[in-house]
């Protein structure tokens, strides 16, 4: 063998070997079924230009607030305010996003017409998720027959479920898994609930009523659009439902209220480790391109900016607002 030719070859080893003796850290990532689509787009991304590997999974906000407490994962998903028994514990947290929570119907719903013409007013779901309304026609003032309403919630601990609750009327998770017909773990569970039962209605991140490329109504699934001023008709501006994007942006104006619109949140036990700081810090960055797309809403730059800054001192009061 030529000399040129072996110690090319040689270092063409030498590269190989070099690259896969490098050691590849791994991040652990775990909770909120809410930010779960989104976390997966931005591991994906961050892989591609890193050497790291990132594990997403799901489980529920109080699933991932206790992975990461106990030390099993290194950041957990959180879709509702972080506890004062969990601050206490050392949860250090960061909002990244925004989303909402909307209620959903199955798409052959018996009154979806009026429902989709009147809206319905946050008493009157009030009164359905506590079973004082049981029947649809009993909502539009119409007789019908086979009309009882199946109520569906959510059975892990779910920020959803909990921002839910808050918007009915300060109410609990455990108040309306009490009332409710069956519960379900996880977004996409209680989602395939409500799209096999003609009467049902349940709650979900609202990525879960709509088609992620084409924007409109997934399947047999429909957004419940709410009566904001209780009028008993969805005026021209609540009726922001038919497309996702439409719903993204009245979220970001506050025109759809909050709760249940909310903060996405990321959460360590004390300050983020290295490689999840550098990680979380590409989030903060690079990978607010990708949030409007994928049915989220971006935090103002003024947000961002201060989040940034707790992320890079490891500090924040914990108790704010």
């Amino acid at each position: 063998m030529k000399p040129i030719i072996f110690f090319s070859f040689l270092f063409i080893v030498l590269i190989i070997y070099g690259c896969h003796s490098k050691k590849t850290e791994t991040i652990k990532v775990s909770g909120a079924w809410a930010l779960y689509p989104m976390m997966c787009v931005w591991a994906d991304e961050y892989q591609k230009d890193h050497w790291v590997k990132i594990e997403v999974s799901g489980g529920g906000a109080g699933k991932g607030i206790s992975d990461v407490l106990n030390g099993q994962v290194d950041i957990a998903m959180v879709s509702r305010l972080i506890k004062k028994e969990e601050l206490e514990q050392g949860a250090f947290y960061l909002s990244v996003t925004k989303d909402a929570v909307i209620a959903t119907i199955n798409g052959k719903n018996p009154v979806l017409a009026e429902i989709q013409e009147q809206g319905v007013s946050r008493e009157d779901l009030e009164s359905i998720f506590l079973k004082k309304i049981t029947r649809w026609g009993e909502l539009v003032g119409k007789e019908l027959e086979h009309d009882e309403i199946v109520v569906y919630g959510r059975a892990d601990a779910s920020g959803a479920a909990q921002v839910w609750a808050a918007f009915l009327g300060d109410h609990t998770q455990a108040e309306l898994q009490e009332k409710a017909d069956a519960n379900f773990s996880g977004d996409q569970a209680l989602c395939n609930g409500v799209k096999s039962v003609r009467n049902a209605i349940g709650f979900n991140n609202l990525n879960y009523a709509y088609d992620i490329e084409k924007g409109g109504f997934a399947e047999n699934i429909r957004p419940v659009p709410i009566d904001l001023n209780a009028n008993g008709r969805l005026d021209s501006m609540e009726n922001f439902y038919n497309l996702r994007q439409d719903l993204v942006a009245k979220v970001s104006e506050g025109v759809y209220p909050s709760p249940p619109a909310r903060l996405e949140f990321l959460v360590s036990k004390g300050p983020f480790n290295k490689k999840s700081k550098a990680f979380v810090s590409w989030i903060m960055h690079e990978g607010q391109k990708f949030i409007t797309e994928n049915g989220y809403v971006q935090l103002p730059v003024t947000d961002i900016q201060r989040e940034t800054q707790y992320l890079i001192s490891g500090h924040r009061d914990p108790y704010e607002k």
